[in-house]
């Protein structure tokens, strides 16, 4: 046996969909016969492994050496370096410490580096049934070749892309490729040829979903990375991971910061000269305060700030896996939303049952049987056509209903299970019915038939039961002229709910053989139809509702059938009036300048490809949108990745999902998106409070040491006493503002403009104004003390001084629009810890010999404590005034 050589060529790669057996026979230089084990060898050196290439991840020492590249953290590392070479190695140690501290935790983060390419490789089957030279052998996985024929079976992995040519009631599960949640039904007919979807290809069977009923062969068409799971592998492997908003915020600011301290070294030592000191030692005192008003803390700040935030997170079922992505979401503006499982249960559900002229309603969360049955505003009544309908379709049924550890759960098709669970609901006892009725034969569902039978002995009698396709069920009972019970089963369509009807026949006296094929065609009694559906959460109503009212825009991306999926959105408040939905076709039709215009004015993209969806994140960014984006399949993972911040399914999702997205939901939950975009806002607000605090404390010694100059005075602050004030005061209550729990109106605001800096026109206004009051107040007391004490006295003084601004200041920076007499005393009880250690750490620098020595302090009176503590409180005045006066304009943040 010598098969031709393959003639498969890029386009018939695209359509083999659309070829016949014998053409694909031809295509492929194979028949069933299989290749022979020299021609598989040679293929095998000529595509390579059926294997998804991995991608070599991050070596720890990397992934620690990345953490350096901030520019922060760059003037941090220069500033470090000029205060050793003037011999300042306390300034040293600290910023050398701070960096180190800041790499560490965020390494810890991101150890777990970008691993979805190896989680790709884990889903591919390690062994496979393949038929060569007319016998079937089992090899590894990674050697088979196009043109291989593969038998596949129930619960099989399918081990690379396959073209369906023959098969037995064959249905392979593909949610994690398409989103869809049913199992496919396949049939090896040709399709048209043109290009489908890959949920639309029912004559194909693809690498890496999973075999769930029935039997069938197939012809190897892709193997390893020209499988739709490879593409999807190096859609992942291309995708540029974009940097967070946070990320660009920093990283001008961080720009900002190096210049400013710059500046204001250049004028301290401009003031020197000019006032006739020594130069050299102006340099070095410039190079010194220009370090110490460096904010060093900042960095470990917003680290721990974000680091709360995670923990914050995770209270609300959401896991961050990379640290700055923990504020992402508090800047997003848009939510692509997957639907099955996040907006919906997940979990098939009759809503609806339809008998006699009468529908039913029916109430419940998932697989609980608890749950109200409404007919006429009626609850739970006793309906013998329901009953007979609900037993209809809990006998004609293979699923499994059970309680385990308080949970119900159902194996199975998740339809079947559906059935089952509306027949306890209404009150039938499945155990005891099982039981009563003897199964004699079956007829099981498939694609062609559209209806599956099965024959029941009781008592003497027999039933037929059979359920399917409305269309059969009308025509099996005689009523497919039945115009009202034919429109009724499409208004149940059209509102997105998949419909069954079931017939029933009886026997007073079981025949001893019956052709359950031949007699579902006539004499069935038509019972009714059930209308099934994956119900919307109500958690994720909610939340989508908040949502919206937060100016976020939610969309739907789903692999489901378009009606599905606008059913869907309708209920659950996405879809309004004048939004369009749009298909994967639709996408590939229209060009990308109308997708761009429109793009605004879709809330639903139903039945789409991973592509489709990786260009709608990337369409949506390009228009200067924070995109999150929700998933659980392998599908998912490039958009996922492309996001802002991906965000993977914990239940339900897979590890390629998990591996690809920044955040991962515990509980698969909608609402929980919406709770940690809040906690993300408050992350953001309260690096802006830690700025804001920071800065305005070294806007307040550079202010109080160019003034100093301008006077013709000595300079009120050592280097070490700046570096004082920024590890007692700064580096305590900077922490515990990291804590601030959040402003009560967090939920209500716009999203912010992603192009927003950390400090804006409002808040550098503030600070620069802040720090002149600061330096003011500071300068008088030391001026004061200049006439009547010592200039080390007087140095002390200033010093007191400026730290009660800080304190005060600490508690002005709480909230940057409510007054600080609005908001709950203790409601951030690490400040007030701070407050307390930081005070008791003054004192001991005034009262206490070592400290003495080190700060070159002196012991101050008490009515000096009472005059800086005084001076100090002014801040809190004039900050309240500006919070009156902006609240009546306009909020900061």
């Amino acid at each position: 046996f010598s098969p031709k050589p393959s003639t498969l060529s890029p386009k018939h790669m695209q359509i083999f969909y659309a070829r016949t057996t014998q053409q694909l026979w031809a295509d492929l230089g194979t028949d069933e016969q299989g290749l022979t084990n020299a021609d598989a060898l040679k293929r095998l050196s000529q595509y390579g492994p059926n294997q998804i290439e991995e991608k070599k991840g991050k070596s720890p020492v990397f992934i620690f050496l990345g953490q350096f590249k901030d520019t922060l953290v760059l003037i941090l590392i220069a500033a470090a370096i000029v205060a050793f070479l003037i011999k300042e190695y306390i300034d040293t140690t600290v910023i050398m410490t701070v960096i180190i501290i800041n790499a560490i935790v965020g390494f810890i983060q991101e150890y777990r580096a970008d691993k979805a390419i190896q989680a790709l490789k884990r889903m591919a089957a390690t062994k496979a049934t393949v038929v060569r030279e007319g016998k079937e052998q089992r090899i590894d996985a990674s050697e088979i070749v196009p043109g291989d024929i593969i038998g596949l079976s129930s619960g099989n992995k399918v081990p690379a892309d396959l073209r369906i040519f023959k098969q037995r009631e064959l249905q392979i599960d593909e949610s994690l490729l398409t989103g869809e949640s049913n199992p496919i039904h396949k049939n090896e007919k040709p399709l048209p040829e043109k290009i489908l979807p890959v949920a639309d290809q029912t004559n194909t069977a693809f690498m890496g979903t999973v075999v769930t009923h029935g039997k069938g062969k197939g012809v190897v068409v892709a193997t390893g990375k020209f499988t739709e799971l490879g593409k999807i592998s190096r859609d992942v492997e291309q995708t540029k991971k974009e940097a967070t908003p946070l990320e660009n915020r920093l990283a001008k600011f961080s720009k900002m910061v190096g210049v400013v301290s710059l500046f204001l070294a250049f004028l301290v030592f401009l003031g020197g000269v000019i006032t006739g000191r020594d130069a050299l030692e102006m340099v070095l005192f410039a190079i010194s305060m220009s370090v110490a008003v460096i904010p060093e803390g900042l960095p470990i700040v917003i680290t721990i700030t974000m680091a709360v935030g995670l923990s914050r997170m995770a209270e609300k079922n959401a896991i961050i896996r990379k640290l700055m992505a923990a504020e992402t979401l508090g800047s997003c503006n848009y939510i692509c939303s997957d639907k099955t499982g996040t907006i919906t249960e997940n979990r098939m559900s009759v809503v609806k049952a339809f008998t006699n002229d009468k529908e039913f309603i029916f109430k419940g969360s998932g697989y609980n049987p608890e749950g109200e049955i409404i007919l006429d505003g009626a609850v739970n009544p006793k309906d013998k056509d329901l009953e007979l309908l609900l037993l209809t379709g809990a006998l004609c049924n293979n699923s499994v209903f059970y309680e385990e550890n308080g949970e119900w759960h159902v194996d199975g098709s998740p339809t079947e299970g559906a059935l089952k669970v509306a027949a306890k609901r209404y009150g039938i006892d499945l155990e005891k019915s099982e039981y009563q009725y003897e199964l004699l034969d079956e007829i099981p569902f498939s694609s062609q038939r559209k209806y599956m039978a099965m024959l029941y002995r009781k008592n003497g009698a027999c039933f037929l039961l059979v359920k399917g396709a409305p269309e059969k069920i009308l025509k099996f009972s005689g009523e497919e002229k039945n115009y009202k019970l034919a429109s009724r089963a499409a208004h149940m369509a059209d509102e997105g709910l998949r419909v069954l009807g079931f017939a029933v026949k009886h026997y007073r006296i079981c025949p001893d053989e019956i052709d359950i094929e031949s007699e579902v065609n006539s004499g069935l009694r038509f019972a009714g139809f059930q209308a099934i559906t994956d119900p919307p959460r109500q958690s994720a109503i909610e939340a989508i509702k908040d949502a919206q009212s937060a100016g976020l825009r939610v969309v739907m991306i789903t692999g489901d059938h378009q009606i599905t999926a606008r059913s869907i959105a309708r209920q659950i408040g996405i879809l309004k009036k004048d939004d369009l939905v749009l298909t994967g076709q639709e996408l590939d039709s229209h060009d990308s300048d109308y997708i761009k215009q429109n793009i605004s004015r879709v809330s639903v993209f139903a039945r789409v490809a991973p592509h489709h969806k990786l260009s709608i994140v990337d369409i949506l960014q390009q228009k200067g949108n924070v995109v999150a984006v929700t998933g659980d399949g392998v599908n998912d993972a490039p958009a996922l990745k492309k996001a802002d911040i991906g965000v993977a399914m914990g239940k339900t999702g897979t590890d390629v999902a998990r591996e690809a997205a920044d955040m991962v939901l515990k509980d698969d939950n909608f609402a929980s998106i919406f709770e940690a975009v809040k906690v993300g806002r408050v992350i953001f607000d309260n690096i802006r409070k830690v700025t804001y605090f920071l800065l305005s404390s070294s806007a307040g010694i550079a202010g109080a040491i160019i003034g100093a100059l301008m006077m013709g005075l000595e300079l009120p602050f050592l280097a070490t006493q700046v570096l004082w004030i920024n590890l007692v005061t700064n580096g305590l209550q900077d922490v515990a503002l990291a804590y601030e729990p959040g402003e009560q109106d967090i939920h209500l605001r716009p999203p912010r403009n992603p192009s927003e800096n950390i400090i804006n026109s409002v808040f550098l206004v503030r600070i620069i104004f802040g720090g002149i009051v600061i330096a003011v107040g500071t300068l008088i007391l030391y001026f004061y003390y200049l006439q009547t004490n010592s200039l080390s006295y007087a140095r002390s003084t200033a010093l007191n001084t400026i730290v009660f601004f800080q304190f005060f200041q600490g508690w002005n920076s709480r909230s940057m629009n409510r007054s600080v007499f609005s908001i709950p005393f203790f409601s951030n009880k690490f400040l007030l810890i701070s407050l307390l250690l930081s005070l008791a750490a003054q004192i001991a620098a005034f009262h206490w010999y070592p400290l003495q020595y080190i700060l070159k302090t002196e012991s101050l009176s008490i009515v000096t404590w009472f005059q800086t503590a005084a001076i100090g409180a002014i801040i809190i005045l004039v900050v309240e005034i500006d919070k009156f006066k902006r609240s009546r304009r306009k909020r900061i943040i």
